[in-house]
């Protein structure tokens, strides 16, 4: 419940925002536990807007599972927009966690969820509003812990002077064993240092400090570890729908996909749980939408009974489905009317290239027959707008694979025609490779600039030969910058600290990236952005990331990457064991509802 006596204190900034609900709190289905009581205090730091955070899955699982814990407490904070700043420095009044209220220092730990390279100078803002020293060596123990976790985490170096430790693999129960953890040796009065060297000894807990190996934690997922609530934003938020997970872990293994490699092994939710999850969640936060999240959802061995047995529940409640893009070789027609029912919207569709060859090159286990077919299939049956995703600047990729992206919607145009049938509305969302760590192509070199803009003028000379399409790209120069962070070493960190003096904020917004400010940095520092980010790896190289094991080894990444060398594909671990390494080397196994 918002009290008055904050209303009165904060009025005055509150009227002059432009969306005071950001800051105020009190969402149905937030938590509000005494913050006095707790034994061991968290607040969850998101480094993007407010309707960026609120919408983040793993948000939603970590607040709810340590509010449920009964001795520990979750509160959030997400980063501000600059107006809110301003008129707090204005009116001298400090940032406050949204349910509690209070300073963020006076939580036990913080955490920033680190889901995109671009969102780190926001975290080292973030930090100075929080009145917490940027850099960890200048902490003391009076002040929070701070902790990331994250798909960024996979390479924690460019991070490291301004992160405590790092969270490796799922959050589940690490974060809690931590925050209890670090309030208890707290009690002792350890050294700070000594704390951290005690946690960097748990299991998924890296520590900058020590530099010690870690590996991957995992977690079962299973009914009593998924949110039946959330908080309800007070405003329309990025992903305004219930979500439910259906499984962890990608057994695709596309070559290019780092979510697919660090969330292995494949873990399914069981149908019954998901249906009863699926129910209880809509019925408790009056979405009319509900979402069946996984990197591959209709890979799940029973999505078909899974949404009849939803569609039966919801028919006639006016509750829709969403689910991610199809995959085409799994593609089924009852799928695609189940997920849509009576509304005919756009499918979406993941070729990611245009030729044969590159497939095989990134591991798609697709061939152009079953994208036509299944493509055909939906405009015979009412579907009119088609989305397709693709990528750019992959290793490997000669100007025919380009052309092959043209030449696959001239091939749905024909068949269409063969068949009488009206060209569909075809959206090619392309985007630019960008080499990651703990994937094959984590040795690969990002084309240039030059290349990529070469690349993409040449895509739009061919444009005319698919009117009924439209080619969008992500913005070059900043998937180089992407690249530029996600393969860079604990020098990366001077880079940061530098862009966030100069006023770094909220980067992942195109309007906040000022691409000349990385220039006079990059002059300043003499770091070659372009030769870093379009650098190859040497096969026997130690790589900024090396001490962070996902439990596949990397001796299996080198063979992936050489078999891309000569366009092998491998047939995904759900058929057959690849031997990787993530279920010997985690002592674990995949999960599959059968």
């Amino acid at each position: 419940m918002i009290s008055d006596e904050f209303l009165k204190e904060y009025e005055d900034i509150l009227y002059q925002i432009e969306r005071p609900s950001r800051y105020i709190g009190d969402e149905f289905w937030s938590y509000d536990k005494d913050f006095k009581s707790a034994e061991a205090k968290f607040l969850f730091a998101f480094p993007d807007k407010y309707e960026i955070g609120i919408s983040n899955f793993g948000h939603k699982i970590i607040y709810d599972l340590i509010n449920k814990t009964s001795d520990c407490l979750c509160d959030r904070i997400y980063a501000p927009e600059e107006d809110f700043i301003d008129l707090l420095k204005k009116y001298n009044k400090p940032i406050y966690a949204l349910e509690s209220k209070r300073k963020p220092s006076e939580f036990d730990v913080i955490g920033f969820g680190l889901q995109y390279e671009m969102c780190y100078t926001t975290v080292l803002k973030m930090l100075e509003l929080f009145d917490i020293p940027i850099l960890s060596k200048s902490r003391n123990i009076n002040h929070p812990l701070i902790m990331a976790g994250g798909p960024c985490s996979s390479n924690p170096k460019p991070m490291a002077k301004f992160i405590d430790i790092f969270i490796i693999g799922d959050g589940e129960e690490v974060n809690i064993e931590v925050l209890r953890t670090f309030t208890n040796l707290r009690k002792q009065n350890l050294k700070r240092d000594e704390i951290i060297k005690k946690l960097s000894e748990i299991k998924g807990v890296y520590a900058p400090l020590f530099d010690n190996k870690a590996q991957k934690r995992i977690a079962q997922i299973d009914y009593n570890n998924h949110p039946t609530t959330s908080p309800i934003p007070h405003f329309t938020s990025i992903q305004d729908r219930a979500v439910v997970e259906l499984r962890r872990g990608c057994a695709r293994l596309c070559r290019f996909c780092q979510a697919s490699h660090i969330n292995l092994p494949i873990r399914e939710r069981k149908k019954e749980d998901i249906v009863k999850l699926t129910k209880e969640y809509v019925k408790n936060t009056g979405y009319d939408e509900y979402s069946l999240l996984s990197l591959s959802s209709n890979d799940h061995g029973k999505i078909e009974e899974i949404l009849k047995e939803l569609n039966c529940h919801f028919k006639g409640s006016g509750i829709n489905v969403s689910l991610p893009s199809q995959r085409a070789d799994r593609f089924s027609l009852e799928l695609a009317n189940l997920a849509t029912g009576e509304k005919k919207a756009t499918v979406t569709i993941a070729p990611e290239a245009g030729t044969q060859k590159m497939r095989d090159v990134i591991n798609k286990n697709l061939s152009s027959e079953q994208i036509i077919n299944a493509t055909v299939s939906c405009i015979k049956n009412g579907w009119n707008k088609i989305k397709y995703y693709f990528v750019i600047g992959l290793p490997f990729e000669e100007k025919e694979d380009l052309e092959g992206i043209i030449k696959l919607i001239e091939e749905v145009n024909l068949n269409c025609r063969r068949e009488g049938l009206k060209y569909p509305q075809i959206t090619c969302s392309i985007s630019v490779f960008v080499p990651k760590p703990h994937t094959p192509f984590q040795w690969a070199r990002q084309n240039t600039l030059d290349e990529i803009e070469s690349k993409i003028k040449y895509l739009k000379s061919l444009k005319d030969r698919v009117k009924n399409a439209k080619l969008n790209f992500h913005n070059p120069k900043m998937s180089r910058l992407e690249a530029f962070f996600s393969r860079g070493d604990e020098n990366m960190g001077d880079f940061i600290y530098e862009l966030y003096k100069n006023g770094a904020y909220l980067e992942s917004w195109d309007e906040n990236l000022d691409f000349e400010l990385y220039d006079k940095i990059s002059k300043k520092l003499n770091i070659d952005i372009e030769k870093e980010a379009s650098k190859e790896f040497s096969e026997d190289e130690i790589l900024p990331w090396d001490n962070i094991s996902y439990g596949v080894n990397k001796s299996w990444l080198l063979g992936e990457y050489n078999k891309a060398k000569s366009a092998i594909s491998t047939i995904p671990c759900e058929i057959r064991c690849n031997n990787c390494g993530v279920c010997v080397n985690l002592k674990t196994k995949k999960v599959l509802d059968k």
